[in-house]
C-alpha cells in the first residue's frame, strides 16, 4: 500500500559505473546494501540588495549547486569490493585455490583413519587396498607413504585435491586443484589427528587494489522512495569517492563511512531499473578483526581506525547549471589511530626513533575469506599518554602512511571473497 511519508527502512540505493563522466548508464546497475546517507544536492540563495527600493526585501539569487554527503555502508563481504573500486580503480583479480592440513602428533595405528570430502582413508599393517596406506617405521614416512597414495588415488574424491608433506614437518598439506571458492566446501576429518578445520579454507577470488591510480571511476547513483504515492528517485550523476574511514573494536559489525561528491541532482518518478543485480548480505564482524606490525599480530591493541582520501579538487568553471565540470583526484592521503594497552615497549622504540613500521589492518570469516588493508611504511608520532585512575593504562597514536619505494605503493587492500569480478 503506498504511503503518505517516506521512511528510511524503505529506501533504495542502485549504483552503476559510468562510462563517460555525468552520463547516465543505461544498465549495470546494482543495488547496494546501506546504513544512511545524506547525499543530496543544494543551491544557496544569496542576497545583493539594491537601494532606493525601501526597506522590504527583494528577490535573491541562486548560487552554485553543491552535490555532496556521507554515506554509511557495511563492511561486507561482496558490497565492499564496489566501494573500494570507486576509491582505487578496478582491481587486479586472481584466483586463490583452498587448503587445509592434518596434523599428526604420532606415527598412526592400524584401524585408525582420516576422512576427506566424505571418503574415509584408513592406516593398515598389511598390505594396503584401494582406500588404506600402510604405516610405515616413522610418522613422516608413513604421511611420505600416504601422500604417495592419495596422489595416486582415482577416487573422484580424493583426487580434486593435491597432497604433500612441508620438509620438516608431521603435517598433510592439502590443496584444492581447482582455484576459487568451490575448495571451500571440502571437509576434512581425522580419528587420531589434527584437522586445520573442518573443511578447506581460504578459497576464493582475490582482488588487489592500490592506491594512487591516475583515474578513479566515476557512477550514477539513485536513492528513491518507491513506496510513496507519489514515488520520487534522486539521481547524482558523475558521483566520485572522495575518501573512506572506518574503525576497528572489539564487538559488533563493521561499517564504514565515505565522502561522496556527484555532479549533480536529477529527480524523476520513476527509477533506473525495476529488477537490479543485488548480493546476499553477509557483514565482517569487528569481533574476527586484527592489526599486525610487520606481519605479525600486534599486542594489546584495544581499537584503531583508518582514513584514505583522494582529496577530490572540484573543478569548477563558468557554465549556465552552476554544476562542476570534474572532480580530479589530486593527493592520495592515508591516516589513522592506534589505541592500545601501554606496556612500556610495543610501539615505544618506533615512536621515539621516527622509523617507519609495517602495518595491517584486517578482518576475516571462517572460510578464510578476508579483507586487508596494508600499509607498508607508517609514521608514529610521539604521544602522549595519561593514567585517569587506577585502571588500565592505554597509549594512542595518530599514524600517517607515505609512500613505500619497494613496493610501489602508500596503501594495498585486497578482498578474498566469492565474487567473480568487478569490472
Amino acid at each position: 500500500m503506498p504511503k503518505l511519508r517516506a521512511y528510511g527502512a524503505d529506501a533504495t540505493l542502485k549504483i552503476a559505473r559510468e562510462t563517460s563522466y555525468g552520463v547516465m548508464p543505461s544498465s549495470g546497475w546494482r543495488s547496494l546494501d546501506f546504513r544512511s546517507t545524506d547525499l543530496s544536492a543544494m543551491q544557496p540563495l544569496g542576497e545583493d540588495p539594491l537601494l532606493g527600493r525601501g526597506r522590504n526585501a527583494q528577490d535573491p539569487w541562486r548560487g552554485l549547486v553543491t552535490d555532496e554527503g556521507q554515506i554509511d555502508v557495511p563492511i561486507d563481504l561482496r558490497g565492499t569490493g564496489f566501494w573500494l573500486t570507486a576509491l582505487f580503480g578496478l582491481p587486479v583479480t586472481s584466483n586463490v585455490a583452498a587448503r587445509g592440513s592434518i596434523t599428526f602428533a604420532a606415527n598412526p595405528a592400524a584401524g585408525q583413519t582420516i576422512t576427506l570430502n566424505g571418503v574415509v582413508w584408513t592406516f593398515v599393517t598389511g598390505t594396503p587396498g584401494a582406500l588404506q596406506t600402510q604405516i610405515q617405521a616413522t610418522v613422516t614416512q608413513t604421511i611420505d607413504q600416504l601422500v604417495t597414495n592419495l596422489n595416486a588415488s582415482a577416487n573422484p574424491e580424493i583426487s580434486k585435491c593435491t597432497y604433500s608433506r612441508p620438509a620438516s614437518t608431521q603435517r598433510l598439506e592439502i590443496v584444492f586443484d581447482t582455484a576459487g571458492p568451490s575448495g571451500n566446501a571440502f571437509t576434512i576429518a581425522a580419528s587420531h589427528a589434527s584437522p586445520s578445520g573442518p573443511r578447506l579454507t581460504g578459497g576464493g577470488h582475490e582482488h588487489l587494489w592500490q592506491s594512487g591510480a591516475d583515474e578513479i571511476p566515476s557512477h550514477t547513483i539513485e536513492i528513491g522512495h518507491p513506496k510513496l504515492t507519489t514515488p520520487v528517485f534522486f539521481r547524482h550523476l558523475g558521483t566520485m569517492a572522495e575518501s573512506i574511514e572506518f574503525e576497528l573494536g572489539q564487538d559488533g559489525p563493521a561499517n564504514a563511512r565515505l565522502q561522496l561528491v556527484a555532479q549533480g541532482e536529477e529527480r524523476s518518478a520513476t527509477t533506473v531499473d525495476a529488477a537490479p543485480a543485488s548480493w546476499a548480505p553477509r557483514r565482517f564482524a569487528q569481533a574476527r578483526g586484527f592489526v599486525r606490525r610487520g606481519g605479525q599480530p600486534l599486542a594489546g591493541v584495544t581499537g584503531g581506525s583508518l582514513t584514505f582520501s583522494n582529496s577530490l579538487e572540484r573543478i569548477r568553471t563558468i557554465r549556465d547549471d552552476g554544476k562542476i565540470d570534474a572532480a580530479d583526484p589530486t593527493l592520495a592521503t592515508a591516516s589513522g589511530t592506534l589505541a592500545l594497552r601501554f606496556d612500556g615497549a610495543t610501539l615505544m622504540g618506533e615512536a621515539s626513533d621516527g622509523d617507519p613500521v609495517a602495518l595491517e589492518y584486517g578482518l576475516t570469516m571462517p572460510e578464510g575469506y578476508a579483507l586487508r588493508f596494508e600499509l607498508p611504511r607508517v609514521f608514529l608520532p610521539r604521544s602522549k599518554y595519561a593514567i585517569s585512575g587506577p585502571g588500565g593504562v592505554e597509549a594512542r597514536y595518530e599514524w600517517r602512511a607515505a609512500f613505500d619505494e619497494a613496493e610501489g605503493t602508500m596503501l594495498r587492500a585486497r578482498l578474498l571473497n566469492d565474487v567473480a569480478s568487478y569490472a
